[in-house]
């Protein structure tokens, strides 16, 4: 039988126990857990260079007990005073481009980490200045890229696949694919690469090689246009860029009001029994789930699912994100995507895939904003979209497939003119200018040709756009900015 004083001990037994149970719990409620205040990030990096304005920061993600952390960027002109500074919260992933900078002006940075219970300290502070492109240097090529490229005419497939070029441009492919199943490169795709100091990148071995190299701070994009056994080819090669990480949270919405689901837009060109153009608008949820909103395509397409979650997205540490169609979903898409590259910046895919009609497609995906943050009147510009790029064309309708590439500049009204021009067929005259107008998303059109759709990147870049012009070609354009 229990005495009294047995009674006492258990129930201060069962008090220990249970404060020890509500330790971390506070709030309205006492049952709420809190998850407590996590350790400050550390491995804090700053670097500065390429798109002028612009510093690229990189840590490592806080000690937390809890997967719902969120990171907060400060910086200032003075190391005194980081956090009364400039302040750019609610950032879900463990990198992020600071933008609108002056050059030459030096700034010092920190993060911290929030949970529902509090934010972390400051990180240590660390310090850059932003500076406009310099030259070109050759070491910019040396590393590992995967390459994504699609060919027309006679030899039409997709390859894909990855390789090392050292410092003195001699490229190793170590790994390739083809939509034919072949797993050896064609010759002349790879020969030594040379950069020049104008970012322009050229191969000794073959006067039909021209690329250019991305002025971005990462220079991790190469495209270029060449000609393989008689037949054009567009390709275009991502960098691996040192200490850039990846996660799900790069590829999915917040479920937040006002920075919900994720949008991104996306150009195609197909090859082989398709020569068309593709362009469409897409959102991805907090469950990395994909919902189309719109399409178009000469051909026009239905919209895949006519409004329902038609895909899932997955990302790997390296960056590649796949599709996965969802079951009982129709209309389905006409390609999936694996393996699709992301960009150092975490703003672009690229990739290819055959469609349900046998078509090889090269796809480029731009994410409108970064998961997370809400767009402003200052993301998309005049002055943004305004300056000079560095194009590369494919083109093809029937029996014609070529490539081309030139100049192009675009002034403060929108007037793009192009000052040098030659395809494939020997051709250089210039294409007519044409007047392009951008929306709040980066969307361009113009109304000299209504089939013009355009993207420009969140950083300004680089220009997506696919057309049919004035001689009834389907034309796929990437255009670098210089």
């Amino acid at each position: 039988m229990l005495n009294m004083k047995n009674l006492r001990v258990c129930i201060g037994l069962v008090a220990v126990l249970f404060s020890l149970v509500l330790g971390g719990c506070s709030g309205d409620s006492p049952w709420r857990y809190n998850p407590g205040i996590p350790s400050a990030p550390t491995g804090l990096t700053a670097t500065p260079g390429g798109i002028s304005g612009q510093v690229f920061l990189t840590w490592n993600s806080a000690q937390s007990p809890t997967p719902y952390t969120s990171y907060t960027v400060y910086y200032s002109t003075s190391p005194q005073n980081v956090k009364s500074g400039t302040r750019i919260a609610s950032l879900t992933g463990t990198s992020f481009i600071v933008t609108g900078l002056t050059n030459d002006v030096t700034y010092y940075f920190a993060v911290t980490a929030s949970t529902s219970s509090g934010e972390s300290p400051l990180s240590a502070v660390v310090a850059a200045a932003p500076s406009a492109p310099g030259a070109f240097q050759q070491s910019d090529l040396q590393g590992t890229w995967y390459f994504n490229a699609v060919q027309r005419g006679a030899g039409a497939r997709w390859m894909k696949g990855a390789v090392v070029i050292d410092g003195m441009g001699n490229v190793a492919v170590g790994s390739y694919v083809d939509s034919t199943g072949f797993t050896s490169a064609p010759p002349g795709l790879f020969n030594p690469l040379s950069v020049l100091p104008d970012g322009k990148v050229v191969q000794a071995q073959d006067p039909d090689f021209h690329a250019v190299l991305s002025a971005n701070q990462f220079r991790d994009f190469v495209v270029g246009t060449t000609t393989v056994a008689g037949s054009p080819v567009m390709l275009v090669l991502q960098k691996r860029v040192p200490g850039v990480a990846y996660s799900p949270n790069d590829i999915k919405g917040t479920g937040k009001a006002g920075a919900g689901p994720l949008l991104y837009n996306y150009h195609q060109i197909s090859s082989g029994v398709s020569q068309e153009w593709q362009t469409g608008s897409c959102q991805v949820g907090q469950d990395q789930a994909v919902t189309y909103l719109s399409i178009t395509a000469p051909s026009t397409p239905p919209l895949p699912g006519a409004g329902d979650k038609v895909l899932s997205l997955s990302i790997t540490l390296d960056g590649l994100v796949s599709e996965t169609p969802t079951a009982g979903v129709v209309p389905q898409p006409s390609a999936l995507f694996t393996n699709q590259v992301m960009s150092a910046d975490k703003m672009t895919l690229v990739g290819t895939a055959t469609d349900a009609s046998g078509a090889f497609v090269l796809r480029i995906v731009q994410l409108i904003h970064p998961p997370a943050q809400l767009l402003t009147a200052a993301n998309y510009t005049s002055s943004g979209l305004a300056g000079s790029y560095v194009f590369h064309d494919l083109v093809g309708a029937g029996a014609t497939s070529l490539w081309a590439r030139g100049d192009l500049a675009i002034d403060a009204a929108g007037v793009l003119g192009v000052s040098t021009y030659l395809d494939s067929s020997g051709n250089s005259a210039f294409p007519a200018p044409l007047t392009v107008a951008m929306d709040s998303q980066g969307l361009l059109t113009a109304a000299g040709n209504p089939t013009f759709n355009g993207q420009l990147s969140y950083f300004n870049d680089m220009m997506i756009s696919t057309r049919t012009d004035a001689g009834g070609n389907y034309r796929f354009s990437i255009a670098l900015k210089r």
